[in-house]
């Protein structure tokens, strides 16, 4: 795929319209839906706005020469922020659902991935859940809405020793291009449930359900990509009353709907578990998950 910008300014003022393909590990959806397959993740948002990218092939080396640095910071594990524009307003919490435009590549200039080569005006983002490497959640945390900053990841933030597969060499340091568009709030924040209804889905017109097959994606404040379904292409089951599934979770599969599309974070006592073990809790962390309900019965 091409790295699909005309210039580098693109990223700074670019004006999506309308998505108009969905790619992922899941089914494509004929609906304005955003799939988004980054590394490591499934994930998926909705959109009502529209954008036609110039196919141009630039190496981020060139949007580096196009640049001028506003400001400079180096974390004491060795992460570099280099501002093209630093905005003032608030900073960003641990849990807010972010819109972020990105590109990331390697150190050479080689463009490895990016929001725009799943035709996706933005990314969805949720601070502090590991939905990506540790790199990307520590940079954002020291941003704030309307910044634009090239970001340097040691390998030791991002994907280490072992690299992924063909795609990242091990022991290479990433390079992050992003701009935080804004902060999304939830559609509901209530009893330690944060719910971001990202497709609404429709009722399935039971009077009473008795099983909910669902997608999901389940990361942690400490764990990345704990338990994911769509990798291992097998849905799992949800049962009225199962208590092998954390409280909050259920409280939420007890009200899901066909096709619906939400983010959910948990605080640590609606992720406790009452019987069994999911594998994806810790009872002093909250928990991130991203869900796609495929059937009811």
């Amino acid at each position: 795929m091409l790295f699909m910008i005309g210039c580098a300014c693109d990223i700074v003022e670019q004006k999506p319209k309308k998505i108009i393909k969905a790619t992922g590990n899941a089914v494509v959806e004929k609906e304005p839906m955003i799939r988004v397959d980054s590394i490591g993740n499934n994930l998926d948002t909705v959109t009502k706005e529209n954008e036609t990218f110039d196919t141009t092939v630039v190496t981020v080396n060139e949007l580096v020469n196009e640049f001028s640095f506003v400001d400079h910071f180096e974390t004491k594990s060795g992460l570099i922020i280099d501002w093209i524009k630093k905005n003032r307003g608030r900073s960003l919490n641990k849990g807010e659902l972010l819109m972020i435009e990105y590109r990331l590549s390697l150190p050479n200039g080689k463009i490895i991935d990016g929001n725009n080569r799943m035709e996706l005006p933005y990314l969805p983002f949720v601070l502090g859940f590991n939905m990506q490497n540790k790199g990307w959640d520590e940079a954002l945390a020291l941003m704030r809405v309307g910044d634009i900053a090239q970001v340097k990841i040691p390998a030791n933030l991002a994907y280490g020793e072992k690299g992924l597969g063909e795609l990242i060499p091990p022991n290479t340091e990433n390079w992050l291009f992003v701009k935080i568009h804004g902060i999304v709030s939830p559609t509901s924040d209530l009893d330690g449930i944060k719910i971001w209804e990202l497709n609404s889905g429709k009722s399935s017109g039971l009077k009473e359900m008795s099983k909910v097959k669902f997608h999901m994606i389940v990361s942690s404040e400490s764990r990345a990509n704990i338990l994911n379904t769509y990798t291992s292409n097998f849905p799992v089951t949800y049962t009225p009353g199962q208590k092998n599934y954390p409280i909050g979770l259920r409280k939420v599969l007890n009200n899901a709907k066909i096709g619906q599309q939400i983010f959910v974070v948990l605080n640590s006592e609606m992720a406790s578990i009452e019987s069994g073990d999911l594998g994806v809790s810790n009872s002093k962390e909250s928990v991130f998950y991203n869900l796609k309900i495929l059937e009811i019965e």
